[in-house]
């Protein structure tokens, strides 16, 4: 019984880890560039337990089983799938529709990656997003108006003047499976895994995404799959829980038994 309380109690815990992701998809249900997560089990083998076969020789062949142990995460994976785009009229409000990321630089020269597109102009002239991480190192001109991005990320606009300057142009971070060879550091920023890590920089377009101004991608997270998933993890929590509360009464029974 004891060895049954251990295999409820590892069932127990990974179910909550898996609420714990469901719950946190559903709160980023609204959050701009957000990507869903999902949690993957692999089965515990507590103890093999071995049969004996008798051949026809009279040799002995074992052959081998396996008692549950339980279960545990064996992984909990990050979906980059595309998001609806959302108009919302702001010129600085930019998508990407198909693959690839923005590059952010840090005020440390640390290059972070990121699908959310919420942009501003700081106070040096140059557009960052919300954390005042740099999305283009050149200055926009004093005054300027009609700022225009186009879908192949060429940015444009034009001075005080009413002439038109090129401003910049923005590269696509491509990887080839951002689901494993990115860690996600919260605020909707990534980091490759190791140093090890290729990515192409590409000129946004048919071999990337191409940007959408005036757009901003919503979170992939579906409600209705997140709600179905988060009835039935809490169903088998509930199932959890009534096996480990009668294996402990079976456990009373048995000593008081022995008294």
């Amino acid at each position: 019984m004891l060895n049954l309380l251990n295999i409820e109690a590892s069932n127990l815990s990974a179910k909550v880890q898996k609420l714990e992701v469901i719950a946190n998809n559903i709160t980023n249900l609204n959050t701009t560039g957000f990507k869903r997560q999902s949690v993957y089990f692999v089965d515990l083998l507590e103890k093999s337990l071995l049969q004996t076969d008798q051949q026809d020789d009279n040799e002995n062949k074992t052959i081998g089983a396996h008692e549950g142990g339980g279960q545990m995460v064996a992984d909990t994976k990050r979906h980059f799938d595309q998001g609806l785009l959302n108009y919302t009229g702001r010129p600085l409000d930019l998508a990407i529709e198909g693959k690839g990321f923005f590059q952010l630089t840090g005020d440390d020269g640390k290059v972070y990656y990121s699908r959310d597109g919420s942009f501003h102009v700081d106070a040096d002239g140059r557009i960052a997003n919300s954390q005042g991480y740099k999305f283009i190192d050149e200055e926009l001109p004093d005054n300027y108006t009609n700022l225009v991005f186009d879908d192949t990320g060429k940015i444009s606009c034009k001075d005080a003047n009413g002439d038109l300057q090129d401003v910049g142009q923005i590269e696509l971070a491509v990887f080839k499976s951002p689901s494993q060879e990115l860690t996600a550091l919260g605020d909707n920023l990534y980091v490759p895994n190791n140093e090890d890590v290729e990515f192409d920089n590409v000129i946004p377009g048919e071999e990337s995404g191409f940007i959408r101004q005036s757009n901003l991608e919503s979170s992939n997270v579906d409600l209705v799959t997140e709600m179905a998933y988060l009835i039935e993890t809490q169903r088998s929590i509930q199932f959890n829980e009534k096996t480990i509360t009668t294996v402990d009464q079976m456990w009373n029974i048995t000593n008081n038994l022995q008294k």
